[in-house]
């Protein structure tokens, strides 16, 4: 998706010509990365037929640049770094991948390197295929692997050329960053060589990048990298992920705009995260660099209303003692959370006029008859207040919900349950031990059984 965007810095100026062979449309799209987006520089009108020209008093910003041609929307890629800023590009409308560039050392040999990958991609998928017959056939397959290996040799000394005798190209910083980390032998079992290469691979999987680039937010490759090591790599619990972000965010220049980018990425991305428990990274990020003062760019209102969530959140954080609210029977008769005897304890925030609530309970009511004599004991807590609240009793027995253990409410809202457990949406479920910490919660009332085998299995397996 292309969002428009500004991109202008010092004055220096920048005249980019584009000349596209057998294009007749009379206009050219310019854009560039940004992080996980591609943003639109400009719309470019032809000076004639095929002919293009983006020139302005001040310079771009350092990047991988798009020009996109219309209607296949086909585009093409170039580089602009902080120094060659006045270029021609040629391409055809009919081949679009294929570019010459002149008056740009960074793009000349950017594409030269593209063509020479392109070959060598060629030449591997042909070894590929030789080497599927030859297996196919049971055939001896030496002399196609010392081939594949001289390609592969081939390749990486050509890559290692172009860093030796560039160092300070755009080309450069985009090729090291894509080349494989090498990992060393290592001795033990195959089970602790795997273990030991998989920790090797995490310590060292951005040595290639250069995060000090000023470029490093404008490439194609940037985000997709540390998505993979976010989502691939750490393992899914947030402790670890927070461990990860803080180095990752560590090896940035403190408060540069990739440093930003990263930091409100990340809240976001965690915010918005459907995998259960993945608050505790939100809180973490929103107490570690939002409340510390590091977002000095964050408006007062926005700030506030990050820390308030965080700090909703945090009282019900997995693993957390849940809050010890008092509630009340339909007879007025005072429960207090923390007082409920119970090996596995389940809470249940619901409407009665919820039409997921009125689909879940069945589920509910099933799971607390099946799962009675494990000792579970399954708490409903209707969100109704003040004169509503009556529509809760009522939906209790439209709903068979007196085979649950409890049937609460909080006519006045006493307890402040909405706060004290987060409440956002209904229904929200918890499962709580028999201390009462939190073990899951925001499950699907028809995994409850299901979740709970697995937590019964845990529970077993730890006494063993």
């Amino acid at each position: 998706m292309f969002v428009f965007a500004s991109l202008m810095q010092a004055q220096n100026g920048h005249d980019i010509k584009i000349k596209v062979d057998n294009y007749n449309n009379d206009t050219l799209l310019l854009a560039y990365f940004y992080g996980d987006k591609e943003l639109i520089l400009d719309t470019v009108y032809a000076k004639q037929p095929g002919v293009f020209e983006h020139k302005g008093d001040t310079t771009l910003h350092p990047g991988v640049y798009l020009g996109m041609v219309f209607p296949s929307k086909e585009y093409f890629q170039f580089l602009v770094n902080g120094k060659d800023q006045d270029f021609t590009l040629e391409t055809a409308y009919d081949n679009i991948s294929k570019v010459k560039a002149s008056g740009s050392l960074d793009n000349e040999i950017f594409y030269k390197y593209l063509n020479y990958i392109a070959g060598k991609n060629k030449e591997a998928q042909e070894l590929d295929q030789k080497k599927k017959k030859l297996m196919d056939a049971n055939a001896s397959l030496d002399s196609l692997n010392n081939a594949i290996e001289k390609l592969n040799e081939e390749v990486n000394n050509y890559q290692l050329e172009i860093i030796k005798k560039y160092p300070d190209l755009l080309t450069t910083m985009m090729i090291k960053a894509y080349r494989d980390i090498e990992i060393p032998e290592f001795e033990g079992t195959e089970k602790e060589k795997q273990l030991k290469r998989y920790y090797y691979y995490k310590k060292h999987y951005f040595d290639n990048i250069d995060f000090h680039h000023p470029a490093i937010l404008y490439t194609p490759f940037i985000h997709q990298k540390i998505e993979t090591y976010l989502d691939k790599l750490v393992v899914p619990v947030p402790d670890s992920i927070n461990v990860a972000i803080d180095s990752l965010l560590a090896k940035m220049p403190l408060q540069s705009e990739v440093w930003r980018y990263y930091v409100s990425y990340l809240l976001n991305k965690y915010a918005r995260s459907n995998i259960i428990g993945m608050d505790a990274v939100y809180v973490h990020m929103a107490k570690e660099y939002y409340g510390n003062g590091l977002t000095p760019w964050v408006d007062e209102k926005t700030l506030i209303r990050i820390l308030d969530n965080a700090l909703r959140m945090e009282s019900v954080l997995i693993g957390k003692k849940a809050p010890d609210i008092e509630l009340y029977k339909q007879d007025g008769t005072p429960v207090k959370i923390g007082d409920i005897d119970a090996k596995y304890l389940v809470l249940v925030f619901w409407k009665p006029d919820c039409g997921h609530c009125r689909h879940a309970m069945p589920h509910i009511v099933d799971f607390a008859k099946k799962y009675k004599d494990k000792g579970v004991k399954v708490v409903a807590i209707c969100t109704k207040m003040k004169d509503k609240i009556k529509k809760c009793w009522e939906g209790v027995k439209d709903l068979n919900m007196q085979y649950l253990d409890y049937n609460l409410g909080d006519e006045h809202n006493k307890s402040n349950f909405h706060a004290e457990y987060n409440i956002r949406v209904t229904p929200t479920i918890f499962v709580l031990d028999k201390d009462k910490k939190i073990l899951i919660k925001q499950i699907p009332a028809e995994k409850l059984g299901e979740i709970l085998d697995k937590i019964i299995e845990e529970d077993k397996d730890k006494k063993k």
